[in-house]
């Protein structure tokens, strides 16, 4: 049903408007003779539509107008009056009014036309307040975005600036709202210039030598860059990723960026790398021939010294052969124990130093004496093998020397 207050200090063409404009069921039609009535009523009740007469006693229908206007009530109006004088005219729709009807002529046809501006003016203001809320409900989804998001218009203009975008550049939302100019690009690089968001809008492959990484995945485009300028001049690694906006006829009206600090992700990468160069230097320089081994029993990285004296190629055994392969079977048994409680939790009372027989590629049997240790991931251990077969044939020679020496003695 919609609602609608009608002002006329004429009281028969209250009565006639009333009755035609309700004949449909749909629109229900409150009358007042006076502005300054119709004033006090609209502090206490809501109407979709105000039709107003233009010359009342006391108070005029755009005197009216202007001071609803001006109190806030938005209220869609109509002036509905005798008076055709062009300034009038003028007057009102520079005062907020939504339509001009003049009285006179046919009456069926004026009435007619009176109801079509109504539901003409009150389905305006229904999609201007859908499309209010929609605007506020994106508002509010991109205000509450982890990220540091903005947007703007096709001009350039920007549309919106999220709380994460004031914590990250400190130039608050209603400081750059509404500007252009490419304002966006001052708290990064200090002057105005295109950037990455620009690149929805047309390809600029000066945008893009900008970035050290672009990628463009269905219609996003994904950089990260080291920004100079940035953090106090102190500069930031800074990843972003932005997309176009569109209308509900699939039109481009904007473009959205996201972007987000990842200096200290950087920092991390950076130290990793940094060690990882140094443990494979360790692994591959040590004189000790060492292996990793996975929690299914696989060995996943061998150095050179493993090699040279397994037989084995890298090729060979990285992530594909299995350490029972290398070993005695009478010895996987214990040694396939110690593997399996060693990665249980609290685990104690296995040894990580200890010998056992080791099989290379040419079959021959090594006594080896192995150092195994369980890395923090609770799955892998670095196992270090050294080959005392000679110690152990000295240590056998010795033995026979000694039970001769001391048959001789006893003979």
């Amino acid at each position: 049903m919609i609602r609608v207050l009608y002002i006329d200090d004429e009281s028969n063409l209250l009565e006639i408007c009333k009755l035609f404009l309700e004949q449909s069921g749909q629109i229900c039609v409150d009358t007042l003779t006076m502005a300054t009535e119709a004033q006090e009523r609209l502090k206490t009740s809501t109407y979709d539509a105000i039709i107003s007469d233009y010359q009342m006693p006391v108070m005029d229908g755009i005197s009216l107008l202007k001071t609803l206007r001006s109190r806030g009530d938005s209220t869609p109006f109509i002036l509905f009056t005798g008076r055709g004088r062009e300034e009038v005219v003028i007057e009102a729709l520079n005062n907020g009014a939504d339509f001009y009807i003049q009285k006179g002529g046919d009456p069926e046809a004026q009435f007619a036309e009176l109801e079509h501006k109504i539901r003409l003016v009150v389905e305006q203001r229904r999609m201007k307040t859908e499309l209010a809320q929609s605007q506020r409900r994106m508002a509010d989804i991109i205000d509450f975005l982890p990220d540091a998001t903005f947007a703007i218009d096709r001009t350039g203009t920007v549309i919106a600036w999220n709380r994460a975008m004031e914590e990250l550049t400190g130039v608050p939302k209603d400081k750059i709202l509404g500007t252009g100019n490419y304002s966006y690009a001052l708290p990064f690089y200090r002057e105005r210039h295109p950037i990455l968001i620009d690149l929805i809008f047309r390809e600029n492959p000066d945008i893009e030598k900008n970035y050290r990484h672009v990628q463009k995945k269905g219609g996003k485009i994904i950089v990260d860059t080291f920004v100079p300028t940035f953090n106090e001049g102190k500069g930031a690694y800074l990843w972003g990723i932005a997309s176009s906006l569109y209308d509900t006829n699939d039109n481009i009206i904007g473009a959205i960026e996201s972007i987000r600090d990842i200096t200290d992700r950087k920092k991390i990468e950076s130290a990793l790398s940094e060690s990882e160069y140094l443990y494979r230097t360790l692994f591959e320089s040590t004189g000790t021939a060492m292996f990793i081994l996975e929690g299914d029993t696989t060995i996943s990285l061998v150095n050179a010294e493993f090699e040279k004296m397994s037989g084995y190629t890298k090729e060979e055994v990285e992530g594909k052969m299995l350490w029972t392969k290398l070993v005695v079977p009478e010895d996987v048994v214990w040694m396939m124990d110690y593997h399996v409680r060693r990665r249980q939790p609290g685990a104690s009372g296995i040894p990580n130093n200890y010998e056992f027989r080791f099989v290379d590629k040419g079959n021959n049997v090594l006594d080896m004496f192995l150092s195994i240790v369980l890395l923090s991931n609770g799955k892998q251990t670095i196992v270090s093998l050294v080959n005392i077969s000679e110690r152990k044939r000295l240590e056998e020679t010795l033995r026979q020397s000694t039970r001769k020496l001391n048959r001789l003695q006893t003979a």
